[in-house]
Protein backbone atom coordinates (compact mmCIF):
# COMPACT_ATOMS: atom_id res chain seq x y z
CA UNK A 1 0.00 0.00 0.00
CA UNK A 2 1.36 3.45 -0.90
CA UNK A 3 0.93 6.84 0.71
CA UNK A 4 0.59 10.14 -1.14
CA UNK A 5 4.35 10.66 -0.80
CA UNK A 6 5.01 7.36 -2.48
CA UNK A 7 6.34 5.62 0.61
CA UNK A 8 5.20 2.05 1.07
CA UNK A 9 3.71 1.18 4.46
CA UNK A 10 2.73 -2.22 5.81
CA UNK A 11 -0.78 -3.23 6.77
CA UNK A 12 0.09 -3.20 10.49
CA UNK A 13 1.44 0.35 10.29
CA UNK A 14 -1.57 1.40 8.27
CA UNK A 15 -3.93 0.21 11.00
CA UNK A 16 -1.74 1.87 13.60
CA UNK A 17 -2.06 5.21 11.80
CA UNK A 18 -5.84 4.96 11.92
CA UNK A 19 -5.51 6.97 15.11
CA UNK A 20 -7.60 4.89 17.50
CA UNK A 21 -4.78 2.77 18.77
CA UNK A 22 -4.39 0.28 15.93
CA UNK A 23 -5.50 -3.23 16.75
CA UNK A 24 -6.20 -2.28 20.39
CA UNK A 25 -8.59 0.39 19.17
CA UNK A 26 -10.37 -2.08 16.93
CA UNK A 27 -11.20 -4.15 20.03
CA UNK A 28 -13.11 -1.18 21.42
CA UNK A 29 -14.62 -0.44 18.02
CA UNK A 30 -16.46 -3.75 18.15
CA UNK A 31 -18.26 -2.50 21.26
CA UNK A 32 -19.54 0.52 19.41
CA UNK A 33 -20.86 -1.04 16.22
CA UNK A 34 -24.59 -1.01 15.60
CA UNK A 35 -26.30 -4.25 14.67
CA UNK A 36 -25.04 -5.52 11.27
CA UNK A 37 -27.33 -4.73 8.34
CA UNK A 38 -29.52 -2.52 10.52
CA UNK A 39 -27.77 0.81 10.23
CA UNK A 40 -26.50 3.15 12.90
CA UNK A 41 -29.90 4.63 13.74
CA UNK A 42 -31.84 1.36 13.90
CA UNK A 43 -33.63 0.84 17.22
CA UNK A 44 -35.35 -2.49 17.85
CA UNK A 45 -39.01 -2.24 18.83
CA UNK A 46 -39.73 -2.93 22.52
CA UNK A 47 -42.15 -5.71 23.40
CA UNK A 48 -44.53 -3.27 25.12
CA UNK A 49 -44.62 0.46 25.95
CA UNK A 50 -41.54 1.33 28.01
CA UNK A 51 -41.56 3.31 31.23
CA UNK A 52 -37.78 3.88 31.20
CA UNK A 53 -35.29 4.58 28.42
CA UNK A 54 -32.04 4.26 30.37
CA UNK A 55 -30.63 2.59 33.47
CA UNK A 56 -28.04 3.79 35.98
CA UNK A 57 -27.01 0.77 38.07
CA UNK A 58 -25.22 1.58 41.35
CA UNK A 59 -23.54 -1.53 42.72
CA UNK A 60 -22.02 -1.61 46.22
CA UNK A 61 -19.34 -4.31 46.20
CA UNK A 62 -18.92 -6.47 49.30
CA UNK A 63 -22.45 -6.81 50.67
CA UNK A 64 -24.10 -3.75 52.21
CA UNK A 65 -25.97 -4.51 55.43
CA UNK A 66 -29.73 -4.00 55.29
CA UNK A 67 -29.69 -3.78 59.10
CA UNK A 68 -27.42 -0.72 59.03
CA UNK A 69 -28.98 1.08 56.07
CA UNK A 70 -32.74 0.75 55.38
CA UNK A 71 -34.24 -2.12 57.42
CA UNK A 72 -34.20 -1.50 61.20
CA UNK A 73 -35.05 -4.45 63.47
CA UNK A 74 -35.77 -3.37 67.10
CA UNK A 75 -36.47 -7.00 68.07
CA UNK A 76 -32.74 -7.69 67.89
CA UNK A 77 -32.28 -5.59 71.05
CA UNK A 78 -34.36 -8.08 73.05
CA UNK A 79 -32.22 -11.00 71.92
CA UNK A 80 -28.84 -9.31 72.13
CA UNK A 81 -26.16 -11.66 73.41
CA UNK A 82 -27.99 -14.90 72.61
CA UNK A 83 -26.21 -17.23 70.19
CA UNK A 84 -27.49 -17.92 66.70
CA UNK A 85 -28.15 -21.57 67.60
CA UNK A 86 -30.37 -20.45 70.50
CA UNK A 87 -32.53 -18.32 68.19
CA UNK A 88 -32.43 -20.09 64.82
CA UNK A 89 -32.83 -23.73 63.85
CA UNK A 90 -30.00 -25.77 62.36
CA UNK A 91 -31.58 -25.67 58.88
CA UNK A 92 -31.78 -21.87 59.02
CA UNK A 93 -28.04 -21.65 59.57
CA UNK A 94 -27.17 -23.78 56.56
CA UNK A 95 -26.13 -22.46 53.16
CA UNK A 96 -23.96 -19.57 54.30
CA UNK A 97 -20.24 -19.12 53.74
CA UNK A 98 -18.75 -22.61 54.30
CA UNK A 99 -15.62 -21.04 55.78
CA UNK A 100 -17.56 -19.53 58.67
CA UNK A 101 -19.20 -21.19 61.67
CA UNK A 102 -22.43 -19.54 62.78
CA UNK A 103 -23.77 -21.50 65.73
CA UNK A 104 -21.80 -19.55 68.33
CA UNK A 105 -22.35 -16.15 66.76
CA UNK A 106 -24.19 -13.74 69.04
CA UNK A 107 -27.23 -11.68 68.04
CA UNK A 108 -26.20 -8.12 67.23
CA UNK A 109 -28.67 -5.19 67.09
CA UNK A 110 -28.23 -2.51 64.45
CA UNK A 111 -25.27 -0.30 65.26
CA UNK A 112 -26.76 2.97 63.92
CA UNK A 113 -29.94 4.83 64.89
CA UNK A 114 -32.75 5.08 62.32
CA UNK A 115 -35.40 7.75 61.73
CA UNK A 116 -38.36 8.21 59.40
CA UNK A 117 -38.04 10.70 56.55
CA UNK A 118 -40.11 12.28 53.80
CA UNK A 119 -43.85 12.18 53.37
CA UNK A 120 -43.55 8.42 52.98
CA UNK A 121 -41.94 8.00 56.41
CA UNK A 122 -39.17 5.83 54.97
CA UNK A 123 -36.73 4.37 57.51
CA UNK A 124 -33.15 5.50 56.81
CA UNK A 125 -30.02 5.08 58.92
CA UNK A 126 -28.19 8.15 60.16
CA UNK A 127 -25.26 7.32 57.87
CA UNK A 128 -27.28 8.56 54.85
CA UNK A 129 -28.23 12.15 55.76
CA UNK A 130 -28.42 13.43 52.17
CA UNK A 131 -30.34 10.46 50.81
CA UNK A 132 -33.18 11.43 53.14
CA UNK A 133 -33.89 14.34 50.76
CA UNK A 134 -35.02 11.98 48.00
CA UNK A 135 -36.67 9.04 49.81
CA UNK A 136 -40.05 9.96 48.33
CA UNK A 137 -38.62 9.13 44.89
CA UNK A 138 -37.45 5.67 46.03
CA UNK A 139 -39.08 2.24 46.12
CA UNK A 140 -37.28 0.21 48.78
CA UNK A 141 -37.44 -3.55 48.12
CA UNK A 142 -36.85 -5.14 51.53
CA UNK A 143 -37.39 -8.80 50.66
CA UNK A 144 -34.61 -9.59 48.21
CA UNK A 145 -32.98 -13.01 48.37
CA UNK A 146 -30.34 -14.72 46.29
CA UNK A 147 -28.71 -18.15 46.00
CA UNK A 148 -25.22 -17.66 47.37
CA UNK A 149 -23.35 -15.99 50.21
CA UNK A 150 -20.07 -16.12 48.26
CA UNK A 151 -18.94 -12.76 46.86
CA UNK A 152 -17.98 -13.87 43.37
CA UNK A 153 -21.10 -15.98 42.88
CA UNK A 154 -23.33 -13.27 44.33
CA UNK A 155 -21.91 -10.71 41.92
CA UNK A 156 -22.41 -13.11 39.00
CA UNK A 157 -26.03 -13.73 39.99
CA UNK A 158 -26.86 -10.05 40.38
CA UNK A 159 -25.26 -9.12 37.06
CA UNK A 160 -25.95 -12.09 34.77
CA UNK A 161 -28.71 -14.13 36.42
CA UNK A 162 -26.42 -17.18 36.48
CA UNK A 163 -23.99 -18.40 39.11
CA UNK A 164 -21.23 -19.37 36.71
CA UNK A 165 -19.25 -17.20 34.29
CA UNK A 166 -19.92 -16.90 30.59
CA UNK A 167 -23.41 -15.40 30.50
CA UNK A 168 -24.32 -11.88 29.34
CA UNK A 169 -24.73 -9.11 31.89
CA UNK A 170 -28.00 -7.26 32.34
CA UNK A 171 -26.42 -4.26 30.60
CA UNK A 172 -25.60 -6.41 27.58
CA UNK A 173 -29.13 -7.84 27.48
CA UNK A 174 -30.53 -4.30 27.64
CA UNK A 175 -28.55 -3.06 24.65
CA UNK A 176 -29.25 -6.31 22.79
CA UNK A 177 -32.98 -5.72 23.24
CA UNK A 178 -33.11 -1.98 22.68
CA UNK A 179 -30.02 -0.88 20.76
CA UNK A 180 -28.50 2.54 21.37
CA UNK A 181 -29.82 6.05 20.94
CA UNK A 182 -26.31 7.37 20.43
CA UNK A 183 -24.24 6.78 17.29
CA UNK A 184 -21.14 8.34 18.86
CA UNK A 185 -20.94 6.71 22.31
CA UNK A 186 -20.99 3.11 23.57
CA UNK A 187 -24.44 1.88 24.50
CA UNK A 188 -23.17 0.26 27.74
CA UNK A 189 -20.60 2.02 29.93
CA UNK A 190 -19.09 0.92 33.25
CA UNK A 191 -17.18 3.14 35.68
CA UNK A 192 -15.46 1.52 38.65
CA UNK A 193 -12.88 2.06 41.36
CA UNK A 194 -11.14 -1.29 40.90
CA UNK A 195 -11.66 -4.90 39.89
CA UNK A 196 -14.33 -6.66 41.94
CA UNK A 197 -14.19 -10.23 43.24
CA UNK A 198 -15.94 -11.71 40.20
CA UNK A 199 -13.78 -9.63 37.86
CA UNK A 200 -14.79 -7.77 34.74
CA UNK A 201 -16.46 -10.93 33.42
CA UNK A 202 -19.71 -9.67 34.95
CA UNK A 203 -19.79 -7.02 32.20
CA UNK A 204 -19.22 -9.42 29.33
CA UNK A 205 -21.61 -10.07 26.47
CA UNK A 206 -21.45 -13.88 26.73
CA UNK A 207 -23.05 -15.44 23.66
CA UNK A 208 -24.40 -12.08 22.45
CA UNK A 209 -22.52 -10.20 19.70
CA UNK A 210 -19.34 -8.51 20.89
CA UNK A 211 -20.72 -4.99 20.51
CA UNK A 212 -22.87 -5.59 23.62
CA UNK A 213 -19.89 -5.90 25.97
CA UNK A 214 -19.42 -2.98 28.33
CA UNK A 215 -16.97 -0.22 27.55
CA UNK A 216 -15.08 0.38 30.80
CA UNK A 217 -14.31 4.06 31.21
CA UNK A 218 -12.13 5.97 33.61
CA UNK A 219 -13.09 9.41 34.84
CA UNK A 220 -9.96 11.34 35.69
CA UNK A 221 -9.45 15.05 34.98
CA UNK A 222 -7.34 15.61 31.88
CA UNK A 223 -7.21 11.94 30.89
CA UNK A 224 -9.13 10.21 28.08
CA UNK A 225 -11.95 7.91 29.26
CA UNK A 226 -10.92 5.10 26.91
CA UNK A 227 -7.47 3.85 25.78
CA UNK A 228 -6.08 5.05 22.47
CA UNK A 229 -8.74 7.72 22.14
CA UNK A 230 -6.45 10.42 20.80
CA UNK A 231 -5.26 10.27 17.18
CA UNK A 232 -1.62 9.45 16.51
CA UNK A 233 0.64 12.36 17.42
CA UNK A 234 1.29 14.45 14.36
CA UNK A 235 -1.61 12.87 12.50
CA UNK A 236 -3.69 15.04 10.20
CA UNK A 237 -7.49 14.74 10.51
CA UNK A 238 -8.02 14.83 6.76
CA UNK A 239 -5.48 12.02 6.31
CA UNK A 240 -7.27 9.99 8.99
CA UNK A 241 -10.57 10.46 7.15
CA UNK A 242 -8.96 9.25 3.93
CA UNK A 243 -7.55 6.20 5.69
CA UNK A 244 -10.98 5.40 7.07
CA UNK A 245 -12.48 5.78 3.61
CA UNK A 246 -9.91 3.38 2.15
CA UNK A 247 -10.47 0.82 4.91
CA UNK A 248 -14.22 0.89 4.45
CA UNK A 249 -13.94 0.65 0.68
CA UNK A 250 -11.76 -2.45 1.01
CA UNK A 251 -14.14 -3.94 3.57
CA UNK A 252 -17.14 -3.33 1.29
CA UNK A 253 -15.38 -4.97 -1.63
CA UNK A 254 -14.65 -8.02 0.50
CA UNK A 255 -18.21 -8.06 1.86
CA UNK A 256 -19.69 -7.98 -1.63
CA UNK A 257 -17.49 -10.91 -2.66
CA UNK A 258 -18.44 -12.89 0.45
CA UNK A 259 -22.12 -12.12 1.14
CA UNK A 260 -22.26 -14.73 3.92
CA UNK A 261 -19.98 -12.65 6.17
CA UNK A 262 -22.60 -10.19 7.38
CA UNK A 263 -20.45 -9.18 10.35
CA UNK A 264 -18.44 -6.99 7.97
CA UNK A 265 -21.27 -4.48 8.04
CA UNK A 266 -20.76 -4.17 11.76
CA UNK A 267 -17.00 -3.72 11.33
CA UNK A 268 -17.51 -0.97 8.74
CA UNK A 269 -19.90 0.86 11.03
CA UNK A 270 -17.50 0.29 13.95
CA UNK A 271 -14.70 2.24 12.27
CA UNK A 272 -17.08 5.10 11.55
CA UNK A 273 -18.44 5.11 15.11
CA UNK A 274 -14.96 4.95 16.64
CA UNK A 275 -13.91 7.93 14.57
CA UNK A 276 -16.87 9.91 15.96
CA UNK A 277 -15.99 8.78 19.49
CA UNK A 278 -12.66 10.58 19.32
CA UNK A 279 -14.61 13.82 19.30
CA UNK A 280 -17.72 13.07 21.36
CA UNK A 281 -16.22 11.08 24.26
CA UNK A 282 -13.87 13.82 25.39
CA UNK A 283 -16.74 16.29 25.46
CA UNK A 284 -19.14 13.97 27.31
CA UNK A 285 -16.61 12.97 29.97
CA UNK A 286 -15.33 16.53 30.49
CA UNK A 287 -16.94 17.52 33.79
CA UNK A 288 -15.42 21.01 33.62
CA UNK A 289 -18.24 21.81 31.19
CA UNK A 290 -20.69 21.58 34.09
CA UNK A 291 -21.56 24.70 36.12
CA UNK A 292 -19.78 25.02 39.43
CA UNK A 293 -23.11 24.72 41.23
CA UNK A 294 -23.69 21.25 39.74
CA UNK A 295 -20.18 20.07 40.56
CA UNK A 296 -20.64 21.33 44.11
CA UNK A 297 -23.98 19.50 44.33
CA UNK A 298 -22.32 16.17 43.51
CA UNK A 299 -19.11 16.65 45.47
CA UNK A 300 -15.58 15.87 44.41
CA UNK A 301 -14.63 12.29 45.08
CA UNK A 302 -14.37 9.49 42.51
CA UNK A 303 -17.84 8.13 43.17
CA UNK A 304 -19.44 11.58 42.87
CA UNK A 305 -17.64 12.19 39.58
CA UNK A 306 -18.91 8.85 38.33
CA UNK A 307 -22.48 9.83 39.26
CA UNK A 308 -22.23 13.17 37.45
CA UNK A 309 -20.72 11.45 34.43
CA UNK A 310 -23.56 8.90 34.48
CA UNK A 311 -26.08 11.71 34.20
CA UNK A 312 -24.15 13.18 31.25
CA UNK A 313 -24.00 9.75 29.58
CA UNK A 314 -27.73 9.01 29.76
CA UNK A 315 -28.39 12.57 28.66
CA UNK A 316 -26.28 11.76 25.58
CA UNK A 317 -28.22 8.57 24.79
CA UNK A 318 -26.16 5.88 26.51
CA UNK A 319 -28.58 3.08 27.31
CA UNK A 320 -27.03 1.41 30.38
CA UNK A 321 -24.51 2.88 32.83
CA UNK A 322 -23.09 1.01 35.80
CA UNK A 323 -21.06 2.42 38.67
CA UNK A 324 -19.18 0.01 40.93
CA UNK A 325 -18.31 1.35 44.36
CA UNK A 326 -15.79 -0.37 46.60
CA UNK A 327 -14.72 -2.86 43.95
CA UNK A 328 -11.08 -2.87 44.97
CA UNK A 329 -10.93 -4.84 48.21
CA UNK A 330 -14.72 -5.27 48.58
CA UNK A 331 -15.05 -2.14 50.68
CA UNK A 332 -18.60 -2.95 51.85
CA UNK A 333 -17.51 -6.34 53.24
CA UNK A 334 -18.11 -5.47 56.91
CA UNK A 335 -16.14 -8.14 58.77
CA UNK A 336 -14.46 -7.36 62.07
CA UNK A 337 -11.02 -7.84 60.56
CA UNK A 338 -11.79 -5.46 57.68
CA UNK A 339 -12.21 -2.27 59.67
CA UNK A 340 -15.27 -3.32 61.63
CA UNK A 341 -18.93 -2.84 60.88
CA UNK A 342 -19.23 0.66 62.33
CA UNK A 343 -16.28 2.29 60.58
CA UNK A 344 -16.86 0.27 57.41
CA UNK A 345 -20.43 1.32 56.75
CA UNK A 346 -20.08 4.84 58.09
CA UNK A 347 -17.15 5.48 55.77
CA UNK A 348 -18.73 3.82 52.74
CA UNK A 349 -21.99 5.69 53.15
CA UNK A 350 -20.15 8.99 53.59
CA UNK A 351 -18.32 8.36 50.33
CA UNK A 352 -21.49 7.64 48.32
CA UNK A 353 -24.34 9.55 50.01
CA UNK A 354 -23.82 12.92 48.35
CA UNK A 355 -23.33 11.54 44.85
CA UNK A 356 -26.45 9.35 44.98
CA UNK A 357 -28.70 12.11 46.32
CA UNK A 358 -27.31 14.61 43.82
CA UNK A 359 -27.87 12.19 40.94
CA UNK A 360 -31.57 11.78 41.76
CA UNK A 361 -32.07 15.51 42.38
CA UNK A 362 -30.24 16.44 39.19
CA UNK A 363 -32.11 13.93 37.03
CA UNK A 364 -35.42 15.14 38.43
CA UNK A 365 -34.64 18.82 37.88
CA UNK A 366 -33.84 18.10 34.21
CA UNK A 367 -36.94 15.99 33.62
CA UNK A 368 -34.78 12.89 33.16
CA UNK A 369 -35.79 10.91 36.23
CA UNK A 370 -39.09 9.81 34.70
CA UNK A 371 -37.21 8.04 31.91
CA UNK A 372 -34.08 6.98 33.80
CA UNK A 373 -34.24 4.00 36.17
CA UNK A 374 -31.76 4.29 39.04
CA UNK A 375 -31.01 1.00 40.83
CA UNK A 376 -29.00 0.66 44.07
CA UNK A 377 -27.86 -2.93 44.57
CA UNK A 378 -25.34 -5.18 46.29
CA UNK A 379 -24.59 -8.92 46.12
CA UNK A 380 -26.17 -9.77 49.49
CA UNK A 381 -26.81 -8.35 52.98
CA UNK A 382 -25.33 -9.13 56.39
CA UNK A 383 -26.34 -11.57 59.14
CA UNK A 384 -28.41 -10.54 62.20
CA UNK A 385 -25.57 -11.81 64.38
CA UNK A 386 -21.92 -10.89 64.64
CA UNK A 387 -19.08 -13.21 63.76
CA UNK A 388 -18.20 -15.90 66.26
CA UNK A 389 -14.50 -15.11 66.37
CA UNK A 390 -14.39 -11.37 66.77
CA UNK A 391 -11.12 -9.90 65.55
CA UNK A 392 -10.58 -6.48 67.12
CA UNK A 393 -13.96 -5.02 66.08
CA UNK A 394 -17.52 -6.21 65.61
CA UNK A 395 -18.56 -7.37 62.16
CA UNK A 396 -21.34 -9.17 60.37
CA UNK A 397 -20.93 -12.04 57.92
CA UNK A 398 -22.50 -12.64 54.50
CA UNK A 399 -26.27 -13.07 54.35
CA UNK A 400 -28.27 -13.94 51.22
CA UNK A 401 -31.66 -14.97 52.61
CA UNK A 402 -33.13 -11.50 52.98
CA UNK A 403 -31.79 -7.98 52.30
CA UNK A 404 -32.66 -4.61 50.75
CA UNK A 405 -32.23 -3.00 47.32
CA UNK A 406 -33.95 0.07 45.93
CA UNK A 407 -35.07 1.69 42.68
CA UNK A 408 -36.01 5.23 41.74
CA UNK A 409 -37.44 6.91 38.64
CA UNK A 410 -38.09 5.12 35.37
CA UNK A 411 -41.72 4.23 36.05
CA UNK A 412 -41.25 3.08 39.65
CA UNK A 413 -43.56 4.22 42.45
CA UNK A 414 -41.77 6.63 44.74
CA UNK A 415 -42.02 6.65 48.50
CA UNK A 416 -42.88 2.99 49.07
CA UNK A 417 -41.39 0.00 50.84
CA UNK A 418 -42.17 -3.33 49.24
CA UNK A 419 -41.82 -6.70 50.95
CA UNK A 420 -40.23 -7.42 54.30
CA UNK A 421 -37.84 -9.62 56.18
CA UNK A 422 -38.88 -11.21 59.46
CA UNK A 423 -38.56 -9.33 62.75
CA UNK A 424 -34.89 -10.31 63.01
CA UNK A 425 -33.93 -9.53 59.42
CA UNK A 426 -33.11 -13.18 58.72
CA UNK A 427 -35.57 -14.31 56.02
CA UNK A 428 -37.51 -12.60 53.25
CA UNK A 429 -41.02 -13.48 54.43
CA UNK A 430 -43.38 -10.97 52.81
CA UNK A 431 -43.48 -10.72 49.00
CA UNK A 432 -40.00 -12.22 48.48
CA UNK A 433 -38.10 -10.93 45.43
CA UNK A 434 -35.37 -13.02 43.81
CA UNK A 435 -32.61 -11.66 41.59
CA UNK A 436 -34.56 -13.17 38.67
CA UNK A 437 -37.60 -11.11 39.70
CA UNK A 438 -35.40 -8.01 39.95
CA UNK A 439 -34.06 -8.56 36.43
CA UNK A 440 -37.50 -9.28 35.00
CA UNK A 441 -38.78 -6.02 36.52
CA UNK A 442 -35.92 -3.90 35.19
CA UNK A 443 -36.44 -5.31 31.69
CA UNK A 444 -40.19 -4.78 31.96
CA UNK A 445 -39.71 -1.10 32.82
CA UNK A 446 -37.54 -0.81 29.71
CA UNK A 447 -40.31 -2.30 27.56
CA UNK A 448 -38.79 -5.77 27.34
CA UNK A 449 -40.45 -9.10 28.15
CA UNK A 450 -37.82 -11.19 29.94
CA UNK A 451 -39.33 -14.40 28.50
CA UNK A 452 -39.12 -13.11 24.93
CA UNK A 453 -35.65 -11.56 25.15
CA UNK A 454 -33.62 -14.63 24.17
CA UNK A 455 -30.77 -15.78 21.98
CA UNK A 456 -30.38 -19.26 20.53
CA UNK A 457 -27.21 -20.87 21.87
CA UNK A 458 -26.21 -24.53 22.02
CA UNK A 459 -29.68 -25.59 20.86
CA UNK A 460 -31.57 -23.71 23.55
CA UNK A 461 -33.00 -20.25 24.03
CA UNK A 462 -30.86 -18.48 26.64
CA UNK A 463 -32.27 -15.57 28.59
CA UNK A 464 -31.26 -13.34 31.50
CA UNK A 465 -33.77 -14.91 33.89
CA UNK A 466 -33.07 -18.54 32.85
CA UNK A 467 -36.45 -20.27 33.42
CA UNK A 468 -37.50 -18.09 36.36
CA UNK A 469 -38.55 -14.54 37.13
CA UNK A 470 -41.74 -12.61 37.83
CA UNK A 471 -42.23 -8.90 37.29
CA UNK A 472 -42.89 -7.04 40.56
CA UNK A 473 -45.88 -5.08 39.28
CA UNK A 474 -46.70 -3.61 42.69
CA UNK A 475 -43.73 -1.23 42.57
CA UNK A 476 -44.57 0.06 39.07
CA UNK A 477 -46.40 3.37 38.87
Amino acid sequence: MSTESGNVIGRRNFLGQFGFGGLSGIALNSLLAPTPSRGANFLPAPHHPARAKNVIFLFMCGGASHLETFDPKPKLMELQGKTASEVFGADELKGFNPEKTLEGCRILPGVFPFARHGQSGAWVSEIYPRLTQVVDEIAFIKSVHTDSAIHSVGEQLMHTGHGRPGFPSIGSWTTYGLGSESSELPSYVVMKDGISTAGDGVFQQGMLPGRHRAAIARVEPGKPPFPYLHPRRGGVPTAQEKQLEVLNRLNRLHRDQHPGQIELNGRIEAFETAYKLQRSAMETFDLSREPESIRKLYGDNAFSRHCLTARRLVESGVRFVEILDGAEGRKWDAHGNRGGLVDNHRGNAARTDQGIAALILDLKSRGLLDETLVVWATEFGRTPFEEANRERKIGRSHHHKGFTLWMAGGGVKGGISYGATDELGMHAVKDPVSYHDLHATILYLLGLDHEQLTIRHNSRDVRLTDVFGNVVHDIIA
